[in-house]
């Protein structure tokens, strides 16, 4: 069995590199047959997966969102069995598995084979792992890229309040399978397959990436004291109750907006949102191995999906 792990030691503003070194080392001292290559900027990491697609059975990831983001991008549509190692700054689509962080458990997962196959959804320009944001989400998500001091969700939660500065709601129409549609100005658009973005936000708490839906978050235009007000109930889900956020759960999603401003995918920062998007799930595509004392959010039962 060939086993390739893609590691990105630029993972946690550069903190990874240390990490990636005590980890290929504890593998060869194991024994454990793993090539691992390293990413040199960004993108590069979905050249090397689409490489990795080729030749290997399993596929490792060591970083954050975004290298899991590039990585399953360069898999796609047909890929192998991945494992993440979460060495990134949010680690929102690690938190949903009960993934490695040790050289040991990592060698377990792969030996056991033990996990279970999860949507993506397709943006058409590019697949989503975790979750997508348009609107103060994507702005949150441009200004957490010059704060460099900070990581994790202290990091987003600084930029939440820096992009307060400068608020803007745009308009949106969105577009469901079922023949819902929404118009009008809105704070953010939160697209998750995952149920957490930016590290604490549960902005679609009750999106699971294995039941063949999209969930979908829409904040009304309102003041900033609201937003401020609002703001602590995400760090649970409770926001979905108030009056002025919509949820919505579809298979097939379209979304249009006008003027130039950010949004995210995967916590990649895209600097102008384009005026349409199509979004697409692709139900169960990506299998991904993890512990067996996996997170309950999967709706379906975790399984044998690799044969050692």
């Amino acid at each position: 069995m060939k086993i390739t792990i893609v590691a990105n030691p630029w993972a946690a503003r550069g903190r990874g590199e240390a990490f990636i070194a005590d980890f290929e080392s504890a593998l060869r001292e194991a024994g454990f047959p793993a090539d691992v290559v390293m990413t040199r900027g960004p993108g590069d990491a979905t050249g090397l997966a689409r490489e990795c697609a080729r030749g290997s059975d399993v596929v490792g990831i060591i970083g954050g969102d975004g290298t899991v983001h590039e990585v399953i991008n360069g898999l796609m549509p047909n890929p192998p069995p991945i494992v993440i190692v979460p060495a990134g700054t949010g680690n929102d689509f690690a938190s949903l598995m009960g993934c490695p962080t040790t050289p040991r458990e990592f060698i377990k997962v792969v030996e056991d084979g033990f996990g279970a196959r999860i949507d993506i959804l397709d943006l058409g320009s590019c697949f989503c792992a975790n979750s997508c944001g348009l609107g103060f989400e994507g702005q949150v998500n441009q200004v957490s890229h010059r704060i460099t001091r900070l990581k994790g969700s202290f990091l987003y939660l600084a930029a939440t309040f820096r992009a307060l500065v400068s608020l803007r709601t745009p308009w949106f129409k969105l577009q469901t399978a079922e023949g819902e549609t929404l118009e009008g100005e809105y704070l953010m658009v939160s697209v998750g397959n995952g149920n957490r973005a930016g590290g604490a936000f549960y902005l679609t708490p009750d999106a699971y990436p294995d039941d063949g839906l999209i969930d979908v978050c829409l904040v009304r235009r309102m003041s900033r004291l609201k937003i401020l007000a609002l703001l602590p109930k995400t760090f649970s889900g409770k926001h979905v109750t108030h009056p002025d956020v919509t949820v919505l759960r579809t298979g097939h999603l379209t979304i249009e907006t006008e003027g130039e401003h950010p949004m995210h995918i995967d916590g990649e920062l895209i600097p102008v949102a384009p005026p349409r998007l199509e979004i697409r799930l692709l139900p169960r595509v990506l299998p991904v191995l993890c512990k067996r004392d996996t997170s309950n959010r999967l709706r379906s039962k975790p399984g044998k999906i690799l044969s050692g």
